[in-house]
């Protein structure tokens, strides 16, 4: 049997935390039939792709990280790229993952069978697969978003994006031109400057950005954690609740946003010497309604001789460079596009059909949603890590995920050996007037552009509630939201 037509217990999608994590909770709960498949080449999902001068966490490393494995030698407070898939290969190795991880192999389409309960996998070499459940761990944040300019095709020079970084181009004395100046831009511009003879930042809108505040771990407190892992624990605790009481507020409480963004904007003023790009670097829309960004070497790096700053709407682009509204070519060698991912693209990357010949492509075409981020009705024993409106911007994702993981594990043993699992439409329509309902009074939805929030003002993507509670939305199953059914018929259980 090859390997396109094996068959499996548990289909997982992915080799990031999300996928690592699924398979070392299915381990520990008896389920080891499963396989684990990868698009790419190698382990870390979002942290394989992003491999951008400066790619790092915004979420503190002992918190951005598996509660069940801590790690007492990060050796910053925030990680870069390297360290943090490092960490991931390790967990692979610590339990015994890897030969059940394949590599090159993308999935393009998920079919269900009603007749015995099972998936059809369907790879791009036309390959197949056949599992029972399927648990969807892939992740959102490396599918570039490619923004639309005229003659994007014509520039003459180097092209890429950061999330399609090109490791062996030698940007040495380059005259580089940064399309963007959100969280990418924020990261990568500091190193590009390093390297490079000039770096132009083209900015459309300004974003907050507050001090990072980053710092090295050194040796003797590495040693204290190995020693003591309850001091690790406790450190991972208030990094959560520092979160929790001081950064989602921001979300829903006006007089803290205002009280903040006074702040920040102190911040800018310090850092920026130069009246007239202060106010072009300062915001004017309500804190949090777009992504809140911290940074220790931004607003330091555009204070270089050789770092421009440009504000002026992008015309197109001619083979020489990019050229702005005001008429002036800004002549470049490079050209990297900081435009962040395409979410939509992630979501909907796998043709999935579920019962009766339902499809999800159709299901979604108007608004993404699941049954608590996880499920979806009509598509049994299909499960998602990172589902619609899980997203966060206050908490660490790996915390998510665990709660994820833990509720589809919890799901498949549930079902045991004679049954399926579909979530009632019902349940699932429910659970999604709540959110939106709840979106509807955060900063998210106060009317800024971002994307965060779709043309039409629904939100799919993020979750309106705090850390804590999502915790407790996942702790149980509620049999009453599920249906079980008989792997031989259709009666509910």
């Amino acid at each position: 049997m090859t390997d396109g037509q094996q068959r499996v217990e548990v289909l997982v999608i992915g080799a990031g935390f999300s996928g690592v994590c699924a398979g070392i909770r299915l381990d520990e709960a008896g389920v080891r039939d499963w396989l684990i498949v990868e698009k790419a080449d190698g382990i870390g999902g979002t942290w394989w792709h992003n491999r951008y001068p400066g790619a790092a966490c915004d979420i503190p490393s002992h918190l951005y990280s598996f509660s069940f494995e801590p790690n007492p030698d990060w050796t910053r407070l925030y990680s870069a790229q390297p360290e943090i898939r490092r960490y991931i290969e390790r967990c692979v190795d610590t339990y015994g993952l890897r030969d059940r991880m394949r590599f090159a192999r993308k999935l393009v389409a998920l079919d269900w069978r009603a007749d015995d309960g099972r998936w059809t996998a369907r790879f791009d070499d036309g390959d197949t697969m056949d599992a029972r459940f399927v648990i969807n761990g892939s992740g959102g944040l490396h599918e570039p978003s490619w923004p639309r300019i005229e003659g994007m095709d014509s520039f003459a020079g180097k092209a890429m994006h950061t999330a399609l970084w090109d490791e062996s181009f030698d940007l040495s004395g380059a005259k580089v031109a940064v399309i963007g100046s959100a969280a990418s831009a924020v990261q990568a511009v500091p190193e590009l400057a390093k390297v490079a003879g000039r770096v132009t930042v083209f900015q459309r809108t300004p974003n907050y950005i507050a001090p990072r505040g980053d710092h090295a771990y050194d040796t003797s407190r590495q040693a204290r954690y190995r020693r003591h892992p309850w001091l690790m624990q406790l450190h991972r605790w208030l990094i959560f609740m520092r979160l929790e009481l001081t950064l989602f507020p921001i979300i829903r409480r006006p007089v803290i946003r205002s009280w903040l963004a006074r702040a920040i904007k102190r911040h800018i003023a310090r850092s920026i010497d130069d009246p007239v790009r202060e106010r072009a670097l300062t915001p004017d829309y309500e804190m949090g309604c777009k992504r809140i960004l911290i940074s220790d070497d931004f607003y330091e790096t555009l204070r270089r001789d050789d770092v421009d700053l440009v504000t002026a709407p992008i015309s197109h682009i001619q083979p020489e460079g990019v050229v702005t509204d005001d008429h002036t070519l800004h002549a470049a060698d490079v050209l990297v596009y900081a435009t962040g991912f395409d979410l939509g693209a992630h979501m909907r990357s796998i043709a999935i059909t579920g019962e009766e010949g339902r499809r999800l492509s159709q299901d979604w075409a108007d608004l993404a949603e699941a049954y608590q981020g996880v499920m979806i009705a009509g598509y049994p024993n299909y499960f998602m890590t990172t589902g619609p409106n899980t997203g966060v911007g206050t908490t660490s994702v790996v915390f998510m995920i665990e709660q994820t993981v833990g509720w589809i594990v919890k799901a498949i043993r549930a079902t045991g050996d004679r049954h399926t699992l579909v979530v009632r439409e019902a349940a699932q329509r429910a659970y999604n007037d709540r959110i939106q309902a709840e979106l509807q009074k955060t900063v998210w939805a106060s009317g800024c552009q971002s994307w965060y929030r779709r043309a039409d003002g629904r939100i799919e993507t993020l979750y309106p509630y705090n850390a804590r509670a999502f915790r407790r939305q996942m702790s149980r199953l509620k049999r009453d939201d599920l249906i079980f059914r008989g792997m031989a018929g259709s009666r509910a259980t």
